[in-house]
């Protein structure tokens, strides 16, 4: 019989997303917390908390818990956003602990009001088309369906459907949310715009 990894549930936090925590599941948190911060949100992701468990996707229980207390909290079916304060998530898994006997497996990293992150709240600019070598006019494809296709009009729009928009306001009406990274969701010459930014515009951040 195979040992079962080790893993931790996570709750984090971005300022861009006010009154609203990504709960999930990593073997390694902080390569997590690095890889969702170079989504094109302005600011890094910080972890308020973590819940040491014995099995993989473990968070998918906590999530269908949250669901079947309040449904409407899921920003999104399938997404692991949630609209509620990290202490009101924190407080989930400190109930969980407690009922299995297992508080030394949970750990808070962020005392509230007085947050303390590994790149606390360092602001990266907004994306710009031009300072990331994409030219007004260049064709940008959405990656789950090639047949969408926006064209950049400026440093920060493109028009999609005749009309003058963004990235993200594009991914969020086709997936019908509001909190979305539009960028990481378009290619410019087979490459994600996220990646591009990351090697250009951010590359100091």
């Amino acid at each position: 019989m195979s040992k079962m990894s080790k893993g931790y549930i996570y709750i984090m936090t971005n300022p861009c997303l006010k009154n609203m925590v990504k709960i999930g599941y990593a073997a390694d948190v902080e390569m997590r917390r690095k890889q969702l911060s170079t989504t094109a949100l302005p600011y890094e992701y910080e972890v308020y908390a973590t819940y040491e468990t014995s099995g993989n996707l473990e968070d998918k229980k906590l999530h269908r818990l949250i669901d079947n207390l309040n449904p409407d909290l899921r920003v999104s079916k399938n997404r692991e956003f949630f609209v509620m304060k990290p202490k009101e998530a924190y407080e989930l898994l400190e109930a969980i602990a407690i009922i299995s006997g297992s508080q030394d497996k949970l750990t808070l990293l962020v005392d509230d009001g007085n947050q303390q992150t590994h790149q606390q709240n360092k602001k990266r600019p907004a994306i710009n088309f031009e300072e990331c070598g994409i030219p007004i006019g260049a064709e940008l494809v959405y990656t789950e369906d090639p047949t969408v296709v926006v064209t950049v009009e400026g440093p920060r729009k493109v028009i999609y459907n005749n009309e003058i928009t963004s990235l993200s306001a594009v991914v969020g009406g086709i997936k019908g949310v509001k909190a979305i990274a539009g960028p990481s969701y378009f290619t410019y010459n087979g490459r994600l715009i996220t990646d591009i930014v990351n090697e250009t515009q951010w590359k100091d951040y």
